[in-house]
């Protein structure tokens, strides 16, 4: 073994000292300005095929410095709207070259006698990475950048407010090759405004460990990269706002960007109570709800929050995100903070289509607060041309509470089966904190490198709750018919008074190696081993009271006073630990720039073991096995294509609430139970992605596909209790649902989106085709029967949007959509087995307007009308919503504003919800704002060389030569 090891450092040492590698660096500059040009890339090609090419891009200031292997390097670098640069360099061994200053020359197209600059295309195709221009895509001058991205192909928001891109949620912005608010993509595209952007970069993000190694270890995130224009990147700007309304409605804040050619600033704060959140509402138990490493550990806390989402909100945050980048070093990190008041009150109904009819009708009034802190920061030193070093710790701090009321009934048959009336007050804080430490070596040998990292985290949740409930049954169903003919209520109700306490302290270590080593110059292996180990404590305890609480302020001193033992149906106190050790080998193999391969197979095992000393001593072990393969593959057929096709195996734990046998009486009509035999489930996933741009002809086509295969699905096995029944001492009543996870075979989801965007050259406007099909067969369990749900989803996506000038700004959309599910229902009394059909058809029609008139004076305008309607009366919703609004911009560059806009001025708003699987379709109807009016004063500021009215859009010129006004003041409804 001491003979293996001598002659492995022996190998590694030799080959080191085989080469040195060389450093090449300059600056990148426009030649038609000389502004540096951030955000462009830089490719490393050696004179042979080298799987170890690098690519990296230029920093704030244009700068660059990238290392190669090989003694004869050729150097490309390109940017959206510049024609690319080439030089090939043969210096000596160990060099490094100063490139200097390079120009970049814009794109042009040579007529007969007279140079005139190309028609700027949609968008281009570079490797994985599709580049769309901004300068193809026109918006008003007071637009943002999530504004200009809606008008991209392919860019969409789904219903809860997040950016979808080609299909998928969109998971971390850059802005020119730095992270702008690495925790939230809503933060950073309402931020930064539109007219400061030159393109955006779509590609899917690899991990810090691929792009040093160049070995692809497969883990993606979808991304996009903000590029900047000229002048940008040294440079203040930002604007303030207020505005005041009818029924006292406000919103107001301010946003400053500082740049200069090493360091960027941002700061912002806004406070409103029209529903603008600005950012996405991060579950409050998060840090107990699986963060540390998807390891299946995590308390359930949803008894001790309030829910914040919907209804009518009033909204207070503040963010800070800084970037540095120094000789050797570059910073990066945020901080956020949020605060979220919210009055929801909710109506629904779940209708099954099983056996009995069951209907389930729900109301609920909910007063929440959440209160959110998060620190993000990234440290990246590079003390040579052959370390680096990743540092990168996370802070979250988190408090709720709040207070709701309930009611609800179960009807079965058409008859009253049972009903329950419910009041809760919770309060519960959390914090998480975690750092990795990650160091990466690159041998002189081209390909070999050496990765070493781990990271460390705590976590740490406590809470209160009190419940009040009321709730009564029917013994039987004469009894609920003599009910109905005497208009008699005839329920025997029961009341649980109780309060608790949850404390859930955690950690969690983990640590990974990995070593590459090239088998040639076109492919090379990897060996990784990973381990974690992850700790949990919960003590969560419930105690009866006789009579009711008032205040939650002095829970603990309460139970301590009055002597009170937990209930030992409802408490316990238990530790959980698992350990995972994954080993995996990959191989790479690339030929030039049309193929490659990345394939690896992996061994995972993991131990999980639970530790129950209240209210019984109980001892639980588990351990999972599992093989994980994976396998990509690239094509590139031509300049502008690119095509990838992915598989991956992956594992789902069971968690902390599935495997517990404990029961959760919050709502004693619907008890829940964990089951003690689930097993982890394997999921295998197909994906495939295509894109196709023809700059020539100003249009892009892209196709994105995925399926997935899970074996044991962890589904629910819904029981409707016949009759009363004691479990663990606890009595639950007839017509009560019992809920219990189970693992299920036969589930399959797929989905497919393609989207197709072309220039209409005579309106000068982009138009976008989109098509998107979901598929889900889902097997579920209901009264120990087994169903499967097939669940069919067509939609389309027609959006035309105007590229006539900054003065005249629209987009119109169309959204048509059909769901239909098929499931199967147990008929009562011949108890065979028949098919259901369900459909829902939905139809979403919008527009916006922004038009620059004379003077100053700008309108605008955003309507949109839905429809719907299907299978069931409830689907039937039919509502118009139309804002609306008029400004004037003044002073010397008209970067002040005044307007008056008006909110859903048909007062038609509503919020709707339609969902459904095998066994029942749900619907949600919830409050929302509704008609109001604001007057507002908005003052901007820019410091760039240059800046005039032109730039403010203030120029007096007609609507085809003029500028507009932002969208009017409140949201928009939801879709």
């Amino acid at each position: 073994m001491k003979r293996i090891l001598g002659l492995f450092v022996l190998s590694v040492l030799s080959a080191a000292a085989q080469a040195a590698p060389i450093t090449l660096k300059g600056k990148v500059v426009g030649g038609d300005d000389g502004q540096p040009i951030a955000g462009a890339y830089v490719i490393i090609n050696a004179s042979e095929p080298d799987a170890a090419k690098r690519t990296s891009l230029t920093g704030t200031g244009g700068t660059f410095q990238v290392t190669s292997q090989e003694k004869s390097t050729d150097i490309t670098i390109s940017f959206i709207g510049y024609k690319n640069f080439h030089r090939a360099i043969s210096p000596a061994s160990g060099n490094t070259v100063d490139l200097g200053t390079i120009r970049m020359q814009p794109e042009a197209q040579v007529t007969e006698e007279v140079q005139v600059i190309a028609k700027a295309p949609i968008a281009t195709v570079k490797g994985d990475t599709l580049q769309y221009n901004a300068s193809a895509f026109k918006t008003n001058p007071d637009a943002t950048s999530e504004d200009l991205l809606k008008k991209m192909p392919g860019v969409t928001t789904n219903d809860d407010g997040a950016v979808e891109v080609h299909g998928e949620t969109l998971g971390k912005v850059y802005v020119d090759g730095k992270e702008f608010f690495a925790d939230d993509p809503a933060v950073a595209l309402k931020t930064l405004p539109a007219d400061v952007i030159a393109g955006i970069q779509v590609f899917d993000d690899k991990s810090d460990e691929s792009k040093f190694s160049g070995f692809d270890d497969g883990e993606r995130i979808k991304a996009i990269n903000i590029v900047t224009k000229s002048g940008v990147s040294t440079s203040t700007f930002g604007k303030v706002y207020g505005g005041y309304g009818t029924d006292h409605r406000y919103s107001a804040g301010a946003a400053a960007n500082m740049f200069n050619a090493n360091q960027r600033w941002t700061v912002l704060a806004s406070r409103n109570n029209v529903n603008n959140q600005g950012f996405t509402l991060n579950d409050i138990a998060s840090a107990m709800t699986g963060r540390r490493g998807g390891m299946g550990g995590g308390i359930d806390a949803s008894q001790f929050t309030t829910n914040v989402r919907g209804g009518i909100q009033t909204t207070t945050m503040a963010g800070l995100n800084y970037q540095g980048e120094f000789e050797k070093v570059k910073i990066n990190g945020s901080y956020f903070f949020n605060n979220v008041n919210a009055d929801i009150w909710r109506i629904t109904s779940q209708d099954y289509q099983t056996e009995g009819k069951r209907q389930d009708y729900d109301t609920t009034a909910t007063r929440g607060y959440n209160y959110q802190h998060r620190l993000n920061m990234r440290l990246e030193w590079n003390p040579n041309e052959t370390n680096r070093i990743f540092f990168m710790p996370r802070v979250t701090y988190s408090t709720n509470h709040g207070s709701s009321t309930n009611a609800s009934r179960t009807m079965l048959n058409a008859l009253l089966s049972n009903t329950a009336a419910n009041r809760y007050a919770t309060q519960l804080g959390t914090y998480d904190a975690s750092a990795n430490l990650w160091w990466m070596h690159r041998f002189g040998k081209a390909g070999r490198t050496l990765s070493v990292g781990g990271s460390g985290g705590g976590s740490n949740g406590w809470g209160e709750r009190s419940q009040l409930s009321e709730y009564g049954s029917l013994a039987d169903e004469d009894a609920a018919l003599s009910a109905l003919l005497t208009k008699a209520d005839g329920l025997a109700y029961t009341t649980l008074n109780q309060i608790g306490t949850l404390d859930a302290p955690g950690f969690d270590v983990s640590g990974r190696i990995s070593y590459s080593e090239p088998l040639s110059q076109s492919s090379r292996l990897q060996f990784s081993y990973r381990i974690a180990y992850d700790k949990t404590d919960s003590h969560k305890y419930s105690y009866n009271l006789t009579e009711e609480l008032e205040t939650l302020d002095a829970v603990r001193d309460l139970v301590s006073e009055l002597g009170l033992d937990p209930d030992p149906t409802t408490s316990n106190l238990f530790a959980r630990n698992q350990t995972r050790q994954t080993g995996t080998v990959g191989y790479n193999w690339v030929k030039g720039e049309t193929f490659r391969l990345n394939a690896s197979v992996g061994y995972q095992h993991s131990r999980l073991n639970d530790d129950e000393t209240f209210p019984k001593e109980l001892t639980s072990d588990y351990a999972f096995n599992a093989w994980l393969p994976r396998l990509r593959f690239e094509y590139n057929p031509g300049k502008m294509q690119h095509l990838r096709f992915e598989y991956r195996r992956t594992t789902s734990t069971p968690s902390v609430n599935q495997l517990q046998d404990l029961l959760d009486i919050s709502d004693p009509l619907n008890v829940s139970q964990g089951n003690p035999g689930l097993k982890q489930s394997y999921t295998d996933r197909l994906e495939l992605h295509y894109n196709l741009a023809n700059p020539e002809k100003s249009n892009y086509f892209h196709v994105f596909a995925r399926a997935s295969f899970t074996q044991d699905y962890i589904a629910t096995h819904r029981e409707t209790l016949t009759e009363d029944r004691v479990i663990q001492g606890t009595t639950l009543v007839k017509g009560a649902q019992l809920s219990t996870p189970v693992n299920l075979d036969g589930y399959i989801s797929a989905n497919l989106f393609s989207m197709y965007g072309f220039a209409i050259n005579p309106i000068r406007s982009n138009l976008n085709l989109g098509l998107m099909y979901m598929y889900a067969r889902t097997p579920s369990m209901e009264d120990n029967v087994q169903y499967m749900s097939n669940s069919n989803r067509l939609g389309l996506n027609l959006s035309l949007t105007s590229n006539i000038s900054e003065n005249v700004d629209f987009t119109i959309a169309y959204r048509p959509g059909l769901t239909f599910t098929t499931s199967q229902q147990k008929d009562r009394q011949t108890q065979q087995m028949s098919r259901q059909f369900d459909r829902y058809v939905r139809s979403d029609l919008s527009a916006f307007l922004n038009v620059y008139l004379w003077k100053g004076l700008f309108v605008n305008m955003d309507a949109s009308w839905r429809n719907s309607f299907g299978t069931q009366s409830s689907y039937s919703q039919h509502f118009a919503l139309l804002n609306a609004g008029i400004g004037y911009k003044f002073l010397k560059y008209r970067q002040a504003e005044v307007r008056v806009s008006g909110y859903d001025l048909l007062n038609q708003n509503r919020a709707f919800w339609q969902t459904s699987n095998a066994t029942y379709t749900q619907t949600t109807l919830s409050n929302v704002l509704k008609r109001y009016f604001m007057v507002s004063l908005t003052y901007k500021f820019d410091t760039r060389k240059g800046r005039s009215a032109e730039n403010y859009g203030t120029e007096d010129r007609g609507p085809f030569g003029g500028h507009g006004g932002p969208r009017p003041g409140g949201p928009g409804p939801r879709r």
